[in-house]
């Protein structure tokens, strides 16, 4: 079945959207053997929720467009073009008609573009096998999603970890509904719970719960990502890891703060009890002609710090 989708992936592409083949053909060349697989079974998930590859292939190609327009934009006004939240939630997090369309274009887009992969290999490599595999040989170990979207990375950290369970929390009902039926289809349901809740609202809980956790992409979609990462040293048990990524200088649509520098999220990080073990920092293969700002795509493993603060 993973032979026939890829199949079908790369046919959908060449005959719908061949200004798309040259990018999909660079995050294949990241590792050709590893892209087939993981994409396989990125794809094999999809349509275990019911969902359409031709759709959301559709999707990705469009949100690509969207992508690039909207950094043709940003390189014109040397600004994104939201600043509030409450703006983008309106208009944007808050309707299905636009919030699945888009949630099954970035869950593909994690291995369809290039940087992407680079990032989803990392995850996979140095975060669940290196820094979960010992807090996770045990049954009573929990991981923690902030924000999981789609929901394809808690997915595939439950792949990997068997023992693991996981609850996400997300502000979007669409959101819920489709990292929901992801887990489902890989066969995950009974290991996962997804709750609708606000993740700024995460340091009402109870402090030192989470044995790892995952944010990804959501910093860059605050007004004051610091609150983020207050909550995510508040979450984490002591020596606890965490993998977290955010765009810098890349705007999109729903995009509201401007990170320029790898330090700044580093900085982040350390100003909020947390050490950096590991970053990766990708950027597209292919950018705008003479543009002023290259869009990047950083991942950070980092470990909350134990009370001698070393």
């Amino acid at each position: 079945m993973k032979d026939d989708l890829l199949t079908m992936l790369w046919e959908i592409i060449r005959r719908r959207h061949p200004r798309s083949v040259r990018g999909v053909e660079e995050a294949r060349a990241v590792c050709p053997e590893r892209f087939d697989r993981v994409a396989g079974r990125m794809l094999g998930w999809l349509v275990g929720t019911g969902g359409d590859v031709e759709k959301a292939v559709d999707a990705f190609a469009t949100y690509s467009t969207e992508v690039n327009l909207a950094q043709a934009r940003y390189e014109a006004d040397g600004q994104y073009q939201h600043r509030s939240f409450d703006e983008v939630y309106a208009d944007h997090y808050s309707r299905r008609d636009r919030m699945d369309d888009y949630l099954w274009a970035v869950f593909l887009s994690n291995i369809l573009w290039a940087h992407h992969t680079e990032i989803s290999l990392f995850f996979r490599d140095r975060f669940l096998e290196k820094r979960c595999q010992e807090p996770f040989s045990t049954e009573a170990a929990e991981l923690v999603e902030i924000a999981p979207g789609h929901g394809g990375w808690g997915t595939w950290a439950l792949d990997v970890l068997p023992h693991a369970t996981l609850r996400g929390f997300d502000i979007s009902p669409s959101s819920i509904d489709i990292a929901r039926s992801l887990s489902a289809a890989a066969g995950h349901a009974d290991r996962t719970s997804y709750i609708e809740q606000d993740a700024l609202d995460l340091d009402q809980m109870p402090g030192e719960s989470a044995d790892a956790l995952i944010c990804c992409f959501l910093a860059e979609h605050l007004e004051k990502p610091g609150r983020l990462f207050a909550v995510i040293e508040h979450l984490l048990r002591p020596g606890a890891p965490a993998f977290v990524t955010a765009a810098l200088t890349a705007a999109q649509v729903d995009h509201i703060y401007e990170f320029r520098r790898e330090s700044e999220l580093v900085q982040l990080c350390e100003d909020h009890g947390m050490r950096v073990l590991e970053t990766l920092c990708a950027a597209p293969r292919r950018t705008l002609p003479k543009a002023r700002f290259l869009p990047r795509s950083m991942a950070l493993i980092v470990q909350k710090r134990h009370n001698d603060l070393s």
